[in-house]
């Protein structure tokens, strides 16, 4: 089995804790309805590990009133199905999105979309790339792509000392494994890979 593939970016394409920390509390601060659905969105793929597409094709009623997000074949892409948990603050953080859906007039059905675009439609890939773009620029970070949440979920739960117990820890690349939902531990092996703080550390020795 192989360790990792030489091509992954999973060992570049994260956030740092100090810059997720600058672009969350940069959009917080912002109070314009663009950012406020944004920070959701950007939060809950955070939070979740999340892929862009899985993210954007949820509706009101996948979380709604909900402790987990059921992965369904509706929402997973390559057939990764499961269900992600949902923390409390993150839950506290849905429900104020779907206040401003109704105080802005948006539906909350059940099979409405949970994030629109101003026309009202269900936000597109190309309108979660343009928006991760734009509001790194304004957060003085550099470029990240949506698929960045999703790495940094992982580099978390690698590197986590403050949750997790020692037993835990030891496991992981397997928690990693069932967060993201990925069908082999070949997949999630790239989290082995070097991360940047590492290097960092290295270029001084």
């Amino acid at each position: 089995m192989k360790l990792f593939r030489a091509e992954s970016k999973a060992g570049v394409n994260y956030l740092t804790e100090r810059e997720e920390k600058i672009l969350f509390s940069f959009l917080k601060n912002r109070k314009d309805k663009q950012a406020e659905r944004d920070y959701v969105l950007l939060r809950l793929c955070r939070a979740t590990g999340l892929r862009r597409g899985e993210a954007l094709a949820l509706n009101v009623g996948d979380v709604l009133g909900k402790d987990r997000i059921a992965v369904d074949e509706r929402i997973a892409e390559k057939g990764a199905i499961g269900e992600v948990y949902l923390p409390k603050d993150l839950q506290e953080v849905l429900r104020g999105l779907l206040r401003l859906k109704r105080n802005a007039g948006e539906s909350l059905e059940d099979k409405a979309p949970l994030f629109v675009s101003r026309k009202g439609h269900r936000l597109s890939l190309r309108a979660f790339n343009d928006l991760m773009d734009k509001w790194c620029a304004l957060a003085g970070l550099p470029r990240y792509t949506p698929h960045a949440l999703r790495h940094t979920k992982a580099q978390r739960i690698m590197a986590d000392v403050r949750v997790l117990t020692d037993e835990e820890r030891r496991k992981a690349l397997l928690l990693a494994n069932r967060q993201l939902r990925h069908k082999s531990l070949n997949s999630t092996s790239i989290y082995l890979q070097p991360t940047k703080e590492e290097m960092v550390k290295v270029g001084a020795i």
